[in-house]
């Protein structure tokens, strides 16, 4: 099979326009974030968020010669332990700042000696002495999950002097806007991280600034300050197996990454294609993955990597999370026994029963009242995290016009329980029926157990876990051929934090018979991969 790329951090910036496929829905979605409103762009993980960003980020570049774009990566938040009690802000001011003149830099915008001084508060007078400064505090912040440390701030300028800065270097080189677009906008189990990222998402605003920002479903928190109502545009990533473009537009995803047998095999046998692009309900990743998975294109290999998917292995990703961070374990634990031993099977009892009693409809939907227990709403939200359910809508009237959310499993899930899953996947498609779904009323006696599952936040079982984390062999690291992993444990890396210490020009030195190119394109590939594991 062909081998994808099955993260956007991997693709290089000149090949992004060429892979991307964009439908009606993608093109409203890429119009607000080019829009002068900042926009929060929701979606599961795999769904394609930074992919659509960085469209974003160029097509504006293209269209304008009167705006910049910044994108700035916060997927090394996991890493910081400071005694600052807003270290995430601080980080992440400097972190803006060190990527925005970075950016200037290369687009040949002068910034006067004054507008360099307004970004920094350590007298530096130059934008090379305040890159190097920042870059100083930005450094010293991810190195700070080695044993907690002090760090001085004293650089880092007020928010209200660098909209200043911005506004100046607008005026003085004739620019419109600076759009900063922020991925991975803070670690999913840190409440804290999220609730200040909003606070400077938020206190960005300006006529010369517009923020747009990647998070998940579920797991955001956003604190007292920030309303997504009346604070921005808030967009949802998602592709429902029932539009109409649906199969056409992941074929044509598929496509753009595969080699020539690859899209004759799959013309051949385009059902069988279909069958794999519903399984995965709307995630480019999950398709991606089980397709490269295949020995060869055909019904057996089909059938037995659904099972295998989505059977095992996304549940496995699901309960991994548990042993990553020990203090959701419970929750995440319960969330997929109550999902596998009672929800599905309510729902293939629901479809077996329709089935005998000749009614063509059946259901991978399921409801749970709006009063139902924190804890079992907790674990909700976790599964649409990790895309195994999705939260299709709001105050759902179901029996007795009692309210709830209305949920919908992972087709492939549903899918994986046939012993045939090919040859059942068009009659459970073509009757499915989002009008139908089972119900779990506020007091539902599948919630027992789950009273005492919730943890209050604490940064010191977080930091345990983090330690426990890095220490775990790459092997974990499923994005990483087994090429990659040989070579890199030929040079004595071993560990998660083996490879994080391990600088890009290090590897090129260490690995031998490596060129610097392919070297560059190796430590891409392990760090996008090594920092989502570590996220979550």
């Amino acid at each position: 099979m062909s081998e994808f790329y099955l993260r956007t951090e991997s693709i290089k910036q000149t090949d992004i326009l060429d892979l991307s496929v964009v439908n009606s829905a993608d093109r409203s979605i890429l119009d607000t974030l080019k829009s002068n409103e900042p926009c929060l762009l929701e979606g599961s993980r795999g769904t394609g968020k930074s992919f659509l960003m960085r469209v974003a980020e160029l097509e504006l570049e293209a269209e304008s010669d009167s705006c910049i774009t910044v994108f700035v990566p916060f997927n090394m938040s996991s890493l910081i332990s400071t005694e600052d009690h807003l270290q995430f802000y601080h980080w992440m001011m400097a972190k803006t700042l060190k990527y925005l003149l970075n950016k200037l830099r290369k687009k040949g915008v002068v910034v006067s000696g004054l507008t360099a001084n307004l970004l920094s508060n350590d007298e530096n007078d130059t934008e090379d002495g305040v890159e190097v400064s920042l870059k100083g505090v930005v450094k010293l912040f991810e190195d700070s999950y080695k044993g907690k440390t002090s760090i001085d701030i004293s650089a880092l300028p007020d928010i209200e002097d660098v909209k200043e800065a911005i506004q100046t270097v607008c005026e003085e080189n004739d620019l419109d806007r600076i759009y900063f677009f922020f991925d991975e906008a803070a670690h999913v189990f840190r409440p804290e991280q999220q609730r200040q990222f909003f606070n400077l998402f938020k206190d960005l605003r300006s006529p010369y600034i517009t923020c747009n920002a990647a998070i998940y479903p579920g797991v955001t928190h956003f604190g007292d300050s920030f309303e997504p109502v009346h604070d921005c545009v808030y967009r949802k990533l998602e592709r429902n197996i029932s539009d109409s473009d649906y199969l056409q537009y992941f074929k044509d995803i598929v496509f753009k990454q595969s080699n020539e047998n690859l899209r004759i095999e799959i013309d051949k046998q385009r059902d069988l294609f279909n069958t794999l692009a519903l399984t995965s309900g709307g995630n480019p990743r999950m398709l991606l993955r089980t397709i490269q998975d295949l020995p060869k294109f055909n019904t057996t290999n089909v059938n037995t990597a659904i099972k295998s998917f989505y059977r095992g292995q996304i549940w496995s990703e699901h309960t991994d999370l548990g042993e990553k961070y020990k203090g959701h374990r419970g929750v995440i634990d319960w969330g997929r026994n109550f999902l596998e031993n009672t929800v599905i099977p309510r729902v293939e009892e629901y479809n077996e029963l329709r089935k005998e009693k000749g009614i063509s409809e059946s259901t991978i939907y399921f409801w749970v009242h709006k009063d139902a227990p924190e804890a079992v709403k907790e674990s909700l939200r976790l599964l649409t995290y990790t895309g195994i359910i999705r939260k299709v809508d709001n105050s759902v009237r179901a029996t007795r016009a009692q309210l709830g959310t209305r949920y919908e499993i992972k087709y492939g899930c549903m899918l994986s329980l046939e012993s045939n899953p090919h040859a059942e996947s068009q009659e459970l498609f073509e009757n499915l029926s989002i009008k139908k779904f089972v119900e779990f009323g506020k007091n539902h006696a599948a919630y027992s157990g789950s009273e005492s599952l919730l943890n209050s936040d604490d940064e010191q079982q977080y930091g345990e876990s983090l330690r426990s984390l890095l220490q775990r062999p790459i092997d974990v690291l499923i994005a990483l051929t087994q090429w990659q992993k040989g070579r890199l444990k030929s040079t004595g890396i071993l560990t998660i934090e083996d490879l994080h210490n391990n600088s890009e020009e290090s590897l090129i030195e260490k690995i031998y018979g490596v060129g610097p190119a392919r070297a560059r394109t190796m430590k891409n590939a392990a760090t996008a991969e090594l920092l989502e594991y570590i996220s979550g």
